[in-house]
């Protein structure tokens, strides 16, 4: 967004709220920011954790296989 827009919303947003509730308003606003920043990073940080887990599942499946694999190798010599 350029300055330009910036400056446009807030002139509106002045006209429509009026100068005793913008305050008000941008105090609510950036309440409202930082607490879906903190709904986004619990976000990521789940999202995370179970690429982590599934990673972690995956990795043990193929050491299973590799183990077997090598069991049946020492068998047959």
């Amino acid at each position: 967004m350029s300055s330009g827009e910036i400056l446009l919303i807030l002139l509106v947003a002045l006209i429509v709220f009026g100068p005793n509730k913008l305050p008000m308003l941008a105090r609510h606003l950036g309440l409202l920011i930082r607490r879906l920043n903190q709904f986004k990073a619990q976000a990521t940080v789940l999202w995370q954790q179970q690429l982590n887990e599934l990673q972690l599942q995956e990795n043990q499946r193929k050491a299973k296989e590799a183990d077997e694999q090598y069991k049946k190798e020492q068998q047959s010599s």
